[in-house]
């Protein structure tokens, strides 16, 4: 296999996990499963692409409207349809239908917004790394060292931060961490600002690889999600390691099967994960 596929697989993965996490922090924070996380990361892609189409527009623009509208939609995910909900009645099939609604909206507010052509943003960095016949742009490299650092940003802050440390409380019950005095809300709070950002920072990071569409956010989705079961909850770096395990399965159905196989063997994959280690490969190891 060529080196350059095994580069452009890494970068693929490195994206399902940024997603897979942004899945990952929501789960911890609301015990929710988001499928409008792809929405999310949609839209932020778009937004920055919109704003840098223009070489001459600042960039910081491009930047803050992609953080600023994934943080907006995830904030109101959590506050405005979760919490609500939840005070009235514990309905999970509502709150998932609820989410798929909001999912929706967000991909017609986007039509509206940024039109309905495919928009490429403009790459963070320009130029090239060449070694030998290898070529790798040096947003790729940005793109990479940004999602490494992201996932060692999470985890150091979930074992060592005071408000990572009561995150982890709340996950595991909330109703003790109520009794304890935690600050409920607003820990969900910093979680779901925390996983807006990494829809936002996945948003940039992809927006100069790909055309995006106001319709990009399904592919997103699922294929984050399926990172995340692929990987498990157990450790922060696990939605990582199932991002590249999906990246990995995608170029091995589309190389000896085909590319229209990609969908079904990741599906029949998630199907035996689901049947005979639904936790994913990492667990959330509890202490007798």
């Amino acid at each position: 296999m060529e080196l350059s596929l095994v580069v452009s697989g890494i970068e693929t993965g490195a994206f399902y996990g940024l997603v897979a996490l942004g899945y990952f922090l929501f789960l911890r924070a609301t015990a929710a499963v988001n499928f409008a996380m792809g929405a999310y990361v949609m839209f932020a892609g778009l937004a920055y692409g919109y704003f840098s189409e223009d070489p001459s527009a600042p960039l910081v623009l491009g930047l803050a409207s992609a953080f600023g509208a994934a943080v907006l939609f995830s904030w109101i995910t959590e506050d405005l349809i979760l919490r609500p909900m939840a005070r009235r009645a514990r309905d999970e099939f509502g709150a998932v239908m609820a989410i798929v609604a909001l999912m929706f909206v967000i991909e017609q507010l986007a039509g509206l917004a940024f039109g309905r052509r495919p928009l490429l943003g403009r790459e963070l960095l320009d130029g090239a790394l060449v070694v030998g016949s290898l070529a790798i742009d040096y947003h790729d490299l940005l793109a990479l060292v940004a999602t490494l650092g992201t996932f060692a940003a999470v985890a150091a802050w979930l074992k060592r931060g005071r408000y990572g440390r009561m995150l982890r409380a709340v996950g595991d019950n909330e109703a003790a961490a109520r009794a304890l005095g935690l600050p409920v809300r607003r820990v969900r709070l910093v979680a779901v600002i925390a996983t807006g950002l990494i829809c936002g920072l996945a948003g940039i990071l992809v927006a100069p690889q790909t055309a995006l569409s106001f319709q990009s956010h399904l592919s997103f989705a699922i294929l984050g999600f399926i990172a995340l079961v692929l990987g498990g909850v157990g450790t922060p770096w696990a939605p990582l390691v199932g991002g590249m395990l999906v990246s990995a399965i995608e170029a091995a159905s589309a190389r000896y099967i085909g590319g229209f196989a990609r969908d079904y063997v990741l599906l029949a994959l998630v199907i035996l994960v689901f049947s005979f280690r639904p936790e994913g490969l990492f667990t959330v190891r509890v202490r007798s």
